[in-house]
């Protein structure tokens, strides 16, 4: 018999029974899970878009441009060891990256009589310049601070696009923001803002300084890379700093046909950076050695951008609606487990069914079966 009982719960069918309990206090439960769920869901779709097909942007063109303040100033730090020197700088147009000196130095390597650089036979021959311990050299400038770096203004452009969405824009076309690595402390940039500052402006216009400041720089804070004269105490202006920037981009709340973007600048801890450059004098056959340590800034795009989907919000919907399962669950937890009256309800919840064969042969048996069967699924409980 335990046998039979054990294999009658193993291929037994359970099915749902709907039972409606007419209980203030589980009803008014029920219905506050269900008013904070929906208003999670709607919090959800509008403040994180929901509704868009979103896609990471593909990167288009960073441009760098550099431009000198009309009224230069000798700063402070020129008052020190090292001697500072006005210089003009050009970036180079890389990919994405930009390079500003902060200090350089300028070496002349003569040619020796009667020899030429270009084909030098030995290691050992008079003939091969040497850049270091080299008793022949010219010192064009000395090692010099560059005046005023902080005060120069940089010019950004650049540019993005979707691969499925119909999206292309450029940044003059959007609104941007300056902030700290946090998303925090923004200064913002305008279609407007950008027109009264410089009309003939293509990009968004920051100074050095700027820069320095939303990535927590400082130029004359001692240098963490591994080959700066820490016991001299050289500085971040002295060995070069390395600063990312990535520029997010996102759609504008609640305005499907807008992008905006956030510069988040951010030091790389320890990194110093220089570029030591050669340049061959035609006339005289010497080398002039340029050696430049300073601010190097790469860029990256990152971020979401997309274009409303009914789709992407049926199915952000539907996601979200097994939500309401779950208050059922918690309410019918609360129920059956912690309500006074948590047995009644037990009772009316679960019915056992038996049909077993046998029982059908004994008096009554079967009209019985037949009544609970027929009852009605929606049994309710005052």
């Amino acid at each position: 018999m335990a046998v039979s009982d054990t294999l009658r719960n193993l291929l037994g069918y359970e099915t749902f029974k709907v039972v409606k309990v007419t209980d203030l206090r589980l009803g008014i439960l029920y219905r506050c899970f269900q008013v904070a769920i929906a208003i999670y869901i709607l919090s959800e779709i509008f403040t994180k878009s929901l509704y868009l097909n979103k896609e990471p942007p593909v990167p288009g063109a960073v441009r760098i441009t550099l431009q000198a303040p009309d009224n230069l100033v000798t700063p402070s730090y020129c008052n020190g060891t090292t001697p500072c020197t006005f210089w003009i700088q050009f970036p180079s147009d890389g990919a994405g990256v930009a390079f500003f000196t902060t200090r350089a130095s300028v070496t002349n390597f003569p040619n020796q009589p009667g020899c030429n650089p270009f084909n030098v036979a030995s290691p050992t021959s008079q003939c091969l310049v040497k850049t270091k311990n080299n008793p022949n050299n010219i010192t064009v400038m000395p090692v010099s601070y560059i005046a005023d770096i902080e005060d120069y203004t940089v010019m950004i452009e650049h540019s993005v696009r979707g691969s499925s969405t119909s999206i292309a824009l450029r940044n003059g076309l959007m609104n941007g923001a300056l902030c700290s690595p946090n998303g925090q402390n923004c200064k913002t940039v305008t279609n407007a803002s950008r027109t009264a500052a410089n009309p003939s402006a293509d990009g968004d216009i920051y100074t050095i300084r700027d820069i320095l400041a939303a990535a927590g720089a400082d130029l004359d804070a001692p240098s963490t890379a591994p080959g700066a004269n820490k016991a001299a105490g050289e500085t971040y202006r002295s060995s070069g700093i390395v600063i990312v920037i990535i520029i997010e981009y996102q759609n504008v709340r609640f305005k499907l046909d807008q992008i905006e973007y956030k510069y988040l600048p951010q030091i790389i801890d320890g990194n110093e950076y220089k570029a030591v450059e050669n340049v061959y004098n035609t006339t005289d056959g010497s080398y002039t050695v340029i050696d430049r340590h300073g601010i190097r800034l790469v860029f990256q795009q990152h971020g979401t951008i997309g274009q409303f989907g009914f789709v992407a919000l049926l199915t952000n919907l539907v996601a979200s609606f097994a939500l309401f399962k779950l208050a059922e669950l918690i309410v019918e937890i609360f129920m059956l487990r912690f309500h006074p009256d948590k047995r009644e309800y037990e009772k009316a919840k679960y019915d056992d069914v038996d049909t077993v064969l046998e029982e059908k042969y004994k008096d009554g048996s079967v009209e019985k079966s037949k009544n609970s069967i027929d009852e009605p699924s929606d049994s309710r409980i005052a």
